[in-house]
């Protein structure tokens, strides 16, 4: 006698892969950049920031880029990532296409600069309703 039921499942699709929060990749460092804002750093969420030349910010320049990030760090703090969609531009840069809570839409440009991934373009789109 069988006193309860099983469900099987065979297939299927595999458990999606998470990047670790780092620079070693262009979805890693947009992970990065939200953990930081999730934890209200905007310091070191300014850090993982480049110029769209590829070269890194000066310091005055992250400071006068600290109130952009905040407001956008209101925006999407404690959001989860519901979404990525990557397209690849070159072997060093790429545009992900990040969905947040599937309402909001931003659109990250990365590039590699001395082997490590940044954000050099940060784009919202209009909420989804």
């Amino acid at each position: 006698m069988l006193g309860g039921c099983d469900i099987i499942k065979l297939g299927g699709n595999p458990a999606p892969i998470i990047p670790d929060l780092d620079q070693k990749t262009a979805q890693g460092v947009v992970r990065l950049f939200k953990a930081e804002l999730d934890s209200n750093n905007v310091a070191a969420a300014t850090r993982v920031l480049a110029r769209e030349n590829r070269q890194p910010y000066l310091a005055i320049e992250k400071y006068e880029k600290r109130y952009e990030i905040e407001r956008l760090g209101r925006r999407i703090a404690h959001r989860n990532i519901t979404g990525v969609k990557v397209d690849t531009l070159s072997s060093t840069s790429q545009r992900l296409h990040t969905e947040f809570s599937y309402i909001k839409e931003v659109t990250f440009t990365t590039a590699m600069l001395d082997n490590l991934w940044y954000i050099v373009s940060i784009e919202e789109l209009p909420e989804s309703r």
